[in-house]
């Protein structure tokens, strides 16, 4: 019985030995196979150039120019908004569900504004959400097609 016992357990750590060994290969292989695949490839942009995803004609070649346009019509916007909104008497709330009467609907009209136009709400407080989603283009993004 102690003979069969000692057989099983070799058996048994033989397999798992083997299992673990079979895994550690499998696994190592797919490291070789994945560092291939994420490789860095090789830029096609000449050296010191700033990377652009993008091919050649979807961006305009004045961005810089226009992104300070964009910011300037937002943030002109918005001072537009806040000027509205130090402006604004107070609504009142009347009957049962409470309803905003008077210059409730402009409130929100405000609130509106000065949500889309707050560059100070993106990570780095240089984004307003109009910047791509002006209300001339539909509230779009500007450049999808």
């Amino acid at each position: 019985m102690k003979r069969f016992v000692w057989i099983l357990t070799f058996v048994v750590s033989a397999v798992t030995i083997g299992g673990l060994l079979v895994q550690l290969r499998t696994v190592s292989a797919q490291n070789k196979l994945s560092s291939k695949l994420l490789a860095p490839t090789p830029s096609t942009q000449p050296p010191g150039t700033t990377y652009n995803p993008y091919p050649p004609g979807i961006l305009p070649t004045d961005l810089v120019s226009e992104i300070a346009r964009v910011r300037s019509e937002v943030a002109f916007i918005e001072s537009e908004a806040i000027a509205q909104w130090q402006a604004l008497t107070p609504p009142t709330l009347t009957s049962q569900p409470p309803t905003l009467q008077g210059t409730g609907y402009q409130a929100v009209i405000i609130l509106g504004k000065l949500l889309n136009f707050d560059e100070n709400m993106s990570p780095f407080r240089n984004r307003a959400c109009a910047f791509c989603h002006m209300p001339y283009a539909g509230l779009a993004d500007r450049y999808r097609q």
